[in-house]
């Protein structure tokens, strides 16, 4: 279940961007059946940031409220370039269950080369994919 995702703010006051409201959300989530949970995390002022200062405390606050795994996006969109995706993500303290990776960008291979601050942190793209090219689609 992705928490919010490309949505911001600007699209409706209920899409949860604070870690609070992210880990509301995603208890409610868990609550309704949800088995896993994904983010994009957020600084105050509304923008995507793999940031450890702001992926950090999303995921604390999500993993106070909720027990099953938690994932990060790594899309290219939340940092400016290749390098400074791949720096993110290494300069992370506070670990994610799972994080995707879009195979078509320009530095995925790197990302998903690389746990995050030498962990066994699993980065998921491709499966991610197969699942869901195998997932019958309603019509």
């Amino acid at each position: 279940m992705c928490l919010s995702g490309s949505r911001s703010a600007a699209d409706s006051v209920g899409v949860p961007m604070s870690p609070e409201d992210l880990a509301r959300c995603a208890a409610e989530a868990v609550a309704a059946g949800a088995t896993s949970v994904h983010l994009h995390p957020r600084t105050p002022c509304g923008r995507e940031s793999l940031s450890p200062r702001v992926a950090g405390p999303a995921l604390e606050a999500i993993r106070a409220r909720v027990a099953v795994p938690v994932g990060v996006t790594t899309g290219a969109w939340t940092e400016p370039g290749p390098a400074a995706r791949l720096d993110r993500v290494r300069s992370w303290t506070v670990l994610p269950d799972f994080a995707s990776v879009d195979r078509h960008e320009t530095g995925a291979e790197e990302v998903a080369a690389e746990p995050p601050n030498g962990s066994d942190a699993r980065l998921v793209a491709e499966a991610t994919a197969e699942r869901a090219r195998a997932r019958p689609r309603g019509g």
